[in-house]
C-alpha cells in the first residue's frame, strides 16, 4: 500500500494506457493505424492554432475575473459545462475556421460506442487498482458512484476539452518538427506545469527531480494516443483519475 496520492497515480495511468494497447488488439479495426495527418503549410498551422490557444487563455482570464454564466443552483453544472465550451471555443474554431476534419484532433467518428465503452472499462479499472494500492482509500464502486456525478458535469466537458485541446496543438506541432520532437516537447511541457505547485509548496530538490517521472508518463501517455489517435477512450481514465485527487472522492483525510 502506498501513502502518497502520485505514485499509485501513475501506476494506474499504466495500466489504463496497457488496458487500451491490449482492448486494441481484442477490437481488431476500431482504431486502425493510420498515416498522421499532413498539413500543405504545417508552421502555418502551427501559428494558427497557437494563436487559438492564445485565446483560450483570454477568455480563461475572463472567466476568472468573474465574467461567466452563473454556476450556482440546479443548472449549475450545466451552465458550467458550457463555460468550460466557451473557454475552448477560439481553438475549436480553429478546425472550422480551417476546414479540418477532427481526425486532425484525435477525434474520429466511427465506432463511438464501443471506444466510449473500453474507454469507461478501463477508468473503472485503473479507478479499482488505485483504490487497491493507495493505503486509506474507500471501495472502488465508491469512488465510481462519486466521480460519475451530475455535479461533475462541468469537470467531466473541462477535461475532455483539454484532452482534445492537446491533440490539436499535438497534431500541429508534430506537423512542423516532426512526432518524436513534439512528443520531448509536450512531455517537458507537461512536467513543467507542476513546477510552480512544487516550489510553492517547498518541494526539495529530490522532489523536483521526480519531474523526471512526469516527463516519462508524459511521453508513454502521448505514444499510446498517437497510436489510437483518439481522445475519446482516455478522456474516460483521465477525468476519472482527475478526481481521485480530492478528498471528497478518495475518502481520505
Amino acid at each position: 500500500m502506498m501513502s502518497d496520492h502520485y505514485t499509485p497515480l501513475v501506476l494506474v495511468y499504466l495500466v489504463g494506457l496497457g488496458g487500451w494497447l491490449l482492448a486494441n488488439r481484442v477490437f481488431a479495426g476500431v482504431w486502425p493505424r493510420e498515416p498522421a495527418h499532413v498539413f500543405e503549410r504545417p508552421w502555418r498551422e502551427l501559428g494558427i492554432a497557437l494563436a487559438g490557444a492564445v485565446g483560450v487563455l483570454a477568455v480563461g482570464q475572463l472567466w476568472a475575473g468573474g465574467i461567466r454564466l452563473p454556476e450556482q443552483g440546479e443548472f449549475g453544472p450545466i451552465l458550467g459545462a458550457v463555460n468550460q465550451i466557451l473557454i475552448f471555443t477560439p481553438l475549436l474554431l480553429v478546425l472550422v475556421i480551417r476546414r479540418q476534419p477532427w481526425t486532425s484532433a484525435w477525434l474520429p467518428r466511427a465506432h463511438v460506442a464501443i471506444r466510449l465503452l473500453v474507454g469507461v472499462v478501463l477508468a473503472a479499472l485503473a479507478v479499482g487498482v488505485y483504490s487497491l494500492v493507495r493505503d486509506g482509500t474507500d471501495a472502488p464502486w465508491v469512488l465510481l458512484g462519486r466521480i460519475w456525478r451530475y455535479e461533475h458535469t462541468d469537470e467531466m466537458v473541462q477535461v475532455f476539452l483539454e484532452d482534445l485541446a492537446v491533440a490539436i496543438l499535438f497534431v500541429r506541432l508534430a506537423g512542423a518538427i516532426g512526432s518524436r520532437w513534439a512528443t520531448g516537447v509536450v512531455a517537458c511541457l507537461f512536467a513543467a506545469g507542476h513546477i510552480p505547485a512544487l516550489v510553492s509548496q517547498g518541494a526539495s530538490q529530490l522532489e523536483l527531480l521526480e519531474l523526471l517521472r512526469d516527463v516519462g508518463l508524459g511521453v508513454v501517455v502521448i505514444l499510446v494516443l498517437q497510436r489510437s489517435r483518439d481522445v475519446l477512450w482516455f478522456w474516460c481514465i483521465h477525468f476519472c483519475l482527475d478526481m481521485t485527487q480530492f478528498s471528497r472522492i478518495s475518502g481520505i483525510g
